[in-house]
Order: structure tokens, then sequence, then C-alpha cells
């Protein structure tokens, strides 16, 4: 963003501004080669996936006001100098932007400009209109309009004569190749730009009368008194490869509003790879919905001169192969007087703001607010920049936006928005005025956390579990939303984005490190030591043991020589299918996994040919999930750095990091999982080895396991809503000294499983019992159903032994064929008490409930002290009845959700305990139907 020369509204400068347009500025006068002898070489023609398939020939029937121009075979329409009769751009030729070219003459700020000839320049769905050059460009003058209405499936396309193959045949060098993907081409400044022009107040005097302003690369005059100005309609229109940077301080954009006024209709627009930024606001009102901002060379969305706009539903994505990438938002009041008035303050709503930083691009901040601007921007995403996600310059902005972090006018707020842990830093910290944390986490349902988008725009489900703003009961412009982001999901309902844009929803391809197979999947094998994405609509196959990243050590402090970390990503509804009992996955440590499921299409892990296969019945048919981290584990006994390699080579896990990060798993299903080798060298659905509070595991379901549904090696992993069925050996188990959290967990065995043991086996350590750390997890809501009633094989709802340590709360446990509660080994009752009523605190339960329809309430095998009186002397502990029901049409003694018994009985609450705890006023996992989380994403249950 530059200074511009900045007229005042008098008579003298009205009429110097005349002249101005007249005659124009011989510094920045602008001049196209237009049609010139053929050139050896080809173009490279737009993707041919587009809807509208730029590679038809034109018609050549141009219409009056045009000159037909002869390019290689074909005739095309040019346009050229000020055009002050209304025009059509029919759909079927292919026009050609010849300079500057001038939809009519400035009328003044107010609409009475003696000189001033205004014309409407109409642009049919389909036309595709072209500039040789970037000293080609199309500026609509106060006064005048234009009305370019494409359609879904036939977007009015604005773009390079390059990029439509008439390189050649316009005298150009032509474009060299480009084998990646259409977001990452390098292609950029082919052509000028669009500029409207409109009568719209701007702040470039300070209120002094009526502002106007000079718009750069010899633009033409802006500004005005009439904020409600019309300057027609741009809707399903793609800007692809404009902007010129003529200087640093004169700059063409791909669209520059210039005091556009707020009843111009902005909606469904794709910039794509502009040099300079992709739109600038130069003051005025103008509203967009539906844009798209793909490979901007500088800023993708910039405003400044007081613009006081709103915007809904932005995609902004750099490019990685753009060099000169800067913001995603730069927001400027004004440069030359940052208080000038009227102060800039758009109204934003569901952005989503992504950087190159992950795919080693330049790329700077997410949102740069600056200059003294104003803004209120609600349910926003920003992700994946190379040096912050926020960022607030100049004492005028922090002035404007309050007297300290906790105490804000209201002026400059951010709320129900999600900043990406992932930027290099959350927060610039550049001598801020105050801490631009506290200013954001104090706003409303703001999140610093990690992003799951998919195809780099879509929403997972970190960016649809915040909590969203209505923004519709703020300005009637907006519409509804109850999520952060501008892409709910990759439905058709949802995905505003296809049918129209360029390059956004390619045809998926097996990834770079995969094979595919004669089944057209995708296969995965032996180690990788890059970053793979498995995207969305495409099937996977592991093939063997594949292991992610190459082992980088027990800390990340000083990482092994050897190592290579490494990330797999994978999209929402992805599949992917173990080829055999030898193929499962590793995730080395250093290396993550970010399995990006969300409740309408889960992340699935299942066997080859799932269809076949019977949810009842089938287990034990490939390996599983092995996570290793570098948090600390007790096989040592503290006595260094304790290190351990994984059962079915599956790697060395432990280490001294108990904050590592080994990625994230979110709505992720894992089948017919797990592989007892032998006796004691098994691989289960999933084991988390040593991993570190830093991953996150949300929503995962663990359905007919082979031995143990889940089990945590030592480490200190958190999770919530878990659901663990038909494990044939234990559903829920841990060892070497785990001391994670869990909220949410419904356990339900299969009586189809024939070696089904504990609903929840609980060590410390069986090689040394009371070996340090000491397991001590802290669970909550948990519902814990045996197979007892069923006819099934089922011992022991929750067995306590090996001198664990743990907190329980808010349980059930029912239906098991042994019994309800066991503990065994004196360390285990030493590390719980001295007695059943004098209690350490190290082992409790606490508003629990046992049913009766286990078989024995609670074991007795020589226990050290009566487990029922420990038990009853704890706070809110009963037995009872249970009256648990189950989804409807589902078999009964698949029965997790609370009834009235359950209602009824008093719940600790857990937030005291520990903030990692949500507050809960029931016992039990799910506290009613219709409360039923596990409905509509989990397998099994319901039938």
């Amino acid at each position: 963003m530059t200074n511009l020369q900045i007229l005042k509204n008098t008579l003298l400068a009205a009429v110097a501004s005349l002249a101005l347009v007249a005659c124009g500025d011989d510094s920045t006068e602008l001049a196209s080669p237009g049609n010139q002898g053929p050139n050896p070489g080809t173009g490279n023609p737009t993707d041919p996936t587009d809807p509208t398939d730029p590679t038809d020939p034109s018609d050549g029937e141009c219409p009056t006001g045009t000159e037909t121009v002869s390019v290689g075979d074909q005739d095309h329409c040019r346009l050229s100098g000020t055009i002050t009769e209304d025009l059509t751009l029919t759909a079927n030729n292919i026009y050609q932007l010849s300079g500057k070219v001038t939809i009519g003459v400035d009328t003044g700020a107010d609409g009475s400009a003696a000189a001033g000839d205004p014309a409407t320049l109409t642009v049919e769905a389909g036309a595709r209109i072209y500039g040789a050059t970037n000293t080609d460009l199309l500026v609509i003058a106060r006064g005048s309009k234009i009305e370019a209405v494409g359609t879904q499936s036939e977007p009015i396309i604005f773009t390079s004569g390059a990029d439509l193959g008439f390189a050649a045949d316009l005298g150009l060098t032509p474009r060299g190749g480009h084998s990646g993907s259409a977001l990452t081409e390098p292609f950029t400044s082919e052509w000028g730009g669009l500029i409207l022009n409109g009568k719209a107040t701007i702040n470039t005097c300070d209120g002094d009368g009526v502002c106007e302003a000079e718009g750069e690369g010899d633009s033409g005059l802006y500004g005005g008194s009439d904020d409600t100005d019309d300057s027609g309609t741009i809707k399903y229109v793609q800007i692809k490869y404009a902007g010129n940077p003529i200087t640093g301080t004169d700059e063409l954009n791909s669209l520059a509003l210039q005091g556009v006024g707020s009843a111009t209709e902005l909606d469904y627009i794709h910039i794509h790879n502009g040099a300079d930024d992709g739109i600038e606001f130069f003051g005025g009102t103008a509203q967009v919905k539906h844009l798209v901002i793909t490979g901007s060379d500088d800023d993708g969305f910039d405003w400044t001169q007081g613009w006081r706009g709103k915007a809904q539903h932005v995609i902004i994505m750099q490019n990685p192969n753009q060099p000169a990438s800067d913001q995603g938002i730069e927001a400027d009041n004004f440069g030359d007087g940052n208080d000038f008035l009227p102060r800039a303050k758009p109204i934003l709503s569901n952005f989503t703001i992504v950087g190159s930083q992950s795919q080693g691009g330049e790329s700077d901040i997410g949102m740069l607010l600056r200059e003294g601007t104003g803004a209120n921007i609600y349910n926003t995403v920003v992700s994946d920049f190379g040096d912050a996600c926020l960022d607030i310059d100049q004492d005028a902005t922090f002035v404007n936006a309050g007297s300290s972090a906790t105490n804000l006018t209201g002026n400059l707020t951010i709320e129900s928005t999600l900043l990406d842990s992932g930027c290099a830093s959350v927060f610039k910290d550049d001598g801020n005025n105050f801490d631009l944390e506290t200013y954001f986490t104090n706003q409303d349902n703001n999140v610093v956390g990690t992003t799951t988008l998919s195809n780099g725009f879509i929403n997972g489900s970190a960016e649809n579990a915040v909590v969203g703003t209505d923004v519709s009961a703020i300005d009637s412009f907006f519409v509804a939303t109850d999520y952060a982001g501008a892409v709910k999901s990759s439905d058709a309902s949802d995905n505003w984005t296809l049918g129209w844009t360029y390059g956004l929803n390619p045809d998926p391809e097996c990834p770079t490190g995969t094979t595919e197979n004669a089944d057209g999947q995708c296969v995965l094998s032996g180690t990788y030591t890059s970053d793979l994405r498995l995207v969305s609509g495409l099937d996977y196959v592991l093939d063997g043991k594949v292991t992610i990243g190459v082992d980088m050590g027990p800390d990340p402090a000083a990482p092994l020589a050897a190592g290579d970390a490494a990330t797999l990503t994978i999209e929402p509804g992805v599949t992917v299918m173990g080829s055999d009992l030898e193929s499962y996955l590793v995730i080395a440590r250093g290396s993550k996994i970010n399995s990006n499921g969300t409740k309408d299409a889960p992340v699935t892990f299942t066997a080859i040919d799932p269809d076949t296969r019977n949810l009842d019945t089938d287990t034990s048919l490939w390996g599983g999930i092995v996570i290793n981290g570098r948090a600390t584990i007790n096989t040592c006994n503290g006595s260094g750095t304790c290190e351990a390699e994984g059962e079915g080579d599956s790697g060395l896990y432990g280490g001294v990091d108990d904050t590592d990060d080994s990625g994230q798993i979110f709505y992720t299903r894992v089948v017919y999982a797990g592989n007892p080798i032998t006796g004691t060298d098994e691989l289960n659905s999933i084991a988390f080895q040593g991993v570190g509070s830093g991953t996150e595991v949300d929503y995962v379901n663990v359905h007919n396991g082979a031995d143990d549904g889940i089990e945590f090696f030592g480490g200190t992993v958190n999770a919530k809503h878990l659901v663990i069925t038909g494990s044939d050996d234990d559903s829920l188990d841990w060892t070497q000294g785990w001391r994670g959290k869990v909220q949410y967990l419904v356990i339900v065995q299969n009586p189809n499983q024939p070696a089904t043991d504990q609903g929840i086996e609980a060590d410390n350590f069986g090689d040394g019992n009371d070996f340090l750390p000491r397991a001590h997890p802290q669970i909550s809501n948990a519902t814990i159903i045996g197979a007892g009633a069923a006819g099934g094989e089922s011992d022991i709802g929750i067995l306590l032994r090996e001198g664990t340590a743990g907190n329980i709360y808010n349980t059930v446990v029912a239906d098991f064929g042994d019994a309800c509660l066991d503990i065994d080994q004196d360390a285990t009752f030493t590390v719980s008490g001295t007695s059943a009523t004098d209690l350490t605190g190290d082992l409790t339960m606490q508003s629990t409930m046992l049913a009766e329809s286990c078989a024995s309430t609670f074991a007795d095998d020589g226990n050290v002290f009566d487990l029922e009186t420990w038990f009853l002397n704890q706070s809110n502990n009963f037995v009872a009845a249970h009256t648990l029901t189950t989804q409807s049409g589902a078999a009964s003694y698949k029965n997790y959700i609370n009834g009235s018994t359950e209602a009824g009985a008093t719940a600790t609450d857990v937030t005291a305990v520990d903030s990692f705890f949500d507050a809960t006023t029931h016992i039990g996992a799910v506290s009613g139907a219709s409360a039923d989380w596990v409905a509509g994403w989990t397998v099994w249950l319901n039938q």
C-alpha cells in the first residue's frame, strides 16, 4: 500500500482533474504492444478442467465499439482508449484490452462534472477478456458501471493472452512449463488488472471538504460523498495473472476498489496469482461475499484510506512460488494520517487465511492491523504463516483498540477466531503497546490451536468446533454461520467454490511417494522422510510396516543426526486399509500424524476390502497404529532417560519432553486391527508409546481390535471422546507410568470376541510396581459395559494393579462377568492408602456407579483391605441397578446412554481437578439420547 496524490474538492481542483483525465499523466501513462508479429513458442493454456473452456475459439463477431484484430488464425475484439457508449461483450468472442481501457469519462465527486460522460460495460456469462502485457488494464470511471455477471457453470474470465495460449501470436515470450498444481503456478503480472472508481467517501483529506484521490497506475480520480454509490456488478468472475508493480509506490492490483460504494454488488470472485495485492480497498464502503484470493505476490486482502465495507466468506491462500508474498490481510486506516477520518472500520466474517510456510514459501503475517485502522473480525481461521498469525502495529492502532489488552473500545476486535499454533509465531512481538495474546484470548470464543483444514481451505473438526458468532445479528449484510472459516465442509451444499473457481478443487491424485494399484488405490510402503498428505477422494493401502519419519531420538533439543522428521496428514473422509496382519502404521519419535476427520467425514483405518467384512465377528485383519513420542516413561525408574523398544518391531519411544507433540487425531475410526504375535509381543489397535501432552486426541473409535483397543505406554497424552468397542483383550490399558487424562469414554464389549478381558486394565509397571514416574492418570465420564449380559467372555470392569495410581470420576460400570472392580498387588493398595478409609488421594474413585448386573460388584482375591468399604467411603459412589439405554434399534447389550438412575447421581465438578476437563453435571459418558456424541460417526453401536 502506498501514498497517493491527494486532491481537495475545490472548483480549481475539479477543473484541473478534468484536464488530467482528458490529457493523461505522462509519468504513469501505460501503453500496450497490442497485436504484434508472431514469436516462436507456445503458450500455457488455462487448466482445461475450468468450467468455461478458454481454448474455445473466438467467433470474431465483434460488437460496435470494439475493433476486429487477427490473433493467429482467430479474430479477436479489441477494446482501447476511452469508451463513452454502453458496450456489451457477448460470450462468443474473445476480447483484447489494448493499453488503458476506460469505461466512461469521470463524472466527478458528485456526478455533476460538465465533461463527464458515463457508460456501462456489460459482460455476458462465459466471456473471456485478456491483456497482452501488464500495461493493459480496464478502468471503470466514476459514474460509470461494469455489469459482469457470470454463472457458476460459465464464469467470466479476465486473464492474460499467455494464459489463453496466444503468447506467440502476440509477439510475447511464451511461458515456461509448470508441472505442479494450478495454485503453485509461477505465472503473474501478465496484464494490468481491473480498477473501479467510485464516489464513496475516503479519508485522504481528513474530512476537510470532499476527499478525492488519483489512483495508482494512472487509473483516474475517485472519492466523493455518496457511500451508497453503485459501480455495477461483478459476479462469478475470475481475475487471473494481473497486477503491475510499476514502482514501489505506484502499483496496479488485480482488483482495485477505489472509493467504491455499498450499492456495488461483488460476489463470487476468484483472484489468482496477482502481482502486488489481490484486492485492495481504497476507502469507500464496498461489500463483498464469496471471494477467493490465491497466490497474491504481495498482500492478499488490503485496505486503506478509511474503508468501511463488509466481507463474508473469503479464502486467502498464498503460493510458495510467488517470491514476494507478504500478508494475508494488510489493514491500514491511512499511512499519511493514522487518525484521519472517516476511520477504516470494516466488518469481516468467515475468512480462511492460509500462508505458505509449510511449503517453503515466502510468507509473513496472517493479519497485520496497523496505521490506525479499526475492524471487527469474526469467525476467522489463520494458518501456516512464516512470521506470525497476528500483528498490530503503530500507537494509533493500539489506542483505537483500547487502553489495555483487557479494556477495549470495540473499534478493533477479533472474536470466534482460530489462530494456528503452527504459525512460526502466533503473535508478533515487535514492541507492542499491550500483549497481543492477552488481547486475543480475552475476547469471546477465540482459540489458539492446530488447524485441520483439508484441500487447503475446507474446514475440519477444529474449525467447526470454534463457537461461531451470529454475524447476521450484527448487520443484515451477513448470513448466519455457526463456525469459523470460509467453507464449512466439502459437501456441495457447503463448498461454494465448486464449479466456477480456478484450480481450487482439482481431481485427487496419488501423492508423491505412493504407488497407484490396479484398483486406483494409493499404496504406502516403507519409510517416509518427507511430509505426506492423503487427500480426500482416494483410498489408501498400507503394504507392510509403514513408518513416518526416522527416529529423532529422546530429546527434541538434541535430535539424532540420522533422524528425519515427517508429518502424515490425512484429510476428512479418507479410508486407509491394511493389507494384512504384517501391515501397520508407525509414527517415529519427532514425527507427526494429523488425522483430520470430521463427524460427517471421519477418517477410517480398516482392513482391505472393508465392504466384505463383518462388524460383529471379524477381528485382527491388519496390524494397527503405533505412535512413538518423547515423553517420559518409567522403565528405567528415573535412572537417566528411559527409552523402550515398542512391541511388534514398532521402534523406540520415551524421552525427556512431557509436552511433546505427535500431532492430532480427530474423528478417526480404527477397525479390525491388532496382531497378538506372541503372548508378550502384540500390536494393539492404537498404541500411544511415550506420547506427550502436546498431542491432541478427540473423537476416536476403535472397534474389534485383537489385543487391546488403546494402550498407553507411559507418557502424558490426553484424550476426549473415546469409543472402544469389541476389543479382544482389554479395552483401555495403561502401563509404564502414563499420566494423561481422559474425559468421555465409552467401552462396550462384544460377545463375539472370545478373549475379551478387562474394560480398563491399569498398571504402573509390571517389572517394577513402584518405578517412577508412577502411572497416575485422571479419568472422568466413562461408561464401561461388559459382555456378561450378552453371554460373552467378560472379566473385570476396572482392574487397578501393579502399583498404579489414578483418579476416576463420574463413571458407570455394568454387565461384567467377573466383577465391576478389582485392585491387585500390595503396591497398588499402598499407593491408595493405609486402609480402606485412610487414603492418600493417589488412587481414588468418586461419583461412580457400579451396577448390580456385574457377576460380583467387587472381586475378593486376597485384597489388602475391603474394596466395598474403600469404594463406598468415597464421595458420591453407589451400587445400584443400571437403567442404561441404547441407540434406537441397537442390540440391548449396547447400552451406554444414561437412564434415570444414572441421571440422578451426584457428579463431581472435574473442572476443579484440572482445566483439561469440561464441566459436567452427570456421571457416565453420555447424559442422554439428546446429547449422544457417539451417534453418527462410530460403527457397530447402532446395530
